[in-house]
């Protein structure tokens, strides 16, 4: 065999066993459906069982992936943590985009996105971000980790919520920035705190005066003929009887 042939012949084994296109395509495909599989089972690990409990090795059983296949996407619980930040974020932003854009431009939009507040909060994904939210503080490597993307997060929420409120005539001051921070702190604290204080007048007393914030700087800037109102809350209800320890 000459030179020439055997060159050839060896260029001709390698086309062979180079993969075609169409190949690449559905290992691609295939790649990307466990690393979504990973993380939608990290997102039930957390929200199930909290940041403490979530491992490489629990997720991966939460999967119903192969150890190897964990190993590949996420190496270790520092890039799994940080990508499924990422990936609830996203699928939160997905949420509230589509229900956004059911309603008609102006207040209705910015009402709504203040409303929906607590509802992404208590979504697994929203409970999986709170869950690496506490876990990060007493978990330095983690926290510096996710601290940039958390911040972006929230820069991108802040944006977002600005954007619309300039889209109902408001402008987008310091009050309007204070409610958003108000609103946000105050809806992740109900999602969390109602686990050890579950007493409904919390949450109806917070999103009340949530409200009423919210429509008091519509009128201030708008006018009172542009405020919804939000109808008086009921007499105070009464704490429960606490027992007598000294008998």
């Amino acid at each position: 065999m000459t030179d020439v042939t055997k060159s050839q012949t060896m260029k001709s084994s390698k086309a062979e066993m180079a993969p075609t296109k169409s190949e690449r395509r559905k290992n691609a495909d295939r790649s990307a459906s466990t690393r979504k599989q990973i993380l939608e089972a990290t997102v039930r690990c957390l929200d199930a069982w909290g940041y403490g409990s979530v491992t490489n090795i629990r997720v991966a059983d939460e999967a119903g992936v192969s150890r190897g296949a964990m190993m590949h996407h996420f190496p270790t619980r520092q890039a799994l943590i940080m990508a499924t930040v990422e990936f609830a974020n996203s699928k939160l932003t997905e949420f509230r985009s589509k229900e956004i854009e059911q309603l008609p431009e102006g207040l209705a939009r910015y009402r709504a996105f203040i409303d929906l507040a607590l509802i992404t909060q208590r979504m697994p994904e929203g409970m999986a971000c709170n869950e690496v939210r506490i876990g990060s503080r007493s978990d330095p490597e983690i926290r510096a980790a996710v601290t940039p993307i958390m911040s972006q997060i929230s820069d991108d929420y802040g944006r977002t919520i600005a954007r619309l409120a300039r889209a109902a005539g408001l402008t987008a001051n310091r009050e309007v920035q204070g409610l958003t921070s108000i609103t946000v702190m105050s809806t992740r604290s109900l999602a969390i705190n109602t686990f050890t204080y579950p007493r409904g007048n919390i949450e109806e007393n917070t999103l009340w005066m949530i409200r009423s914030i919210r429509e008091d700087i519509i009128a201030r800037q708008l006018g009172e003929k542009f405020a919804e109102r939000p109808a008086p809350l009921p007499e105070t209800r009464s704490l429960p009887k606490q027992p007598d320890r000294s008998e």
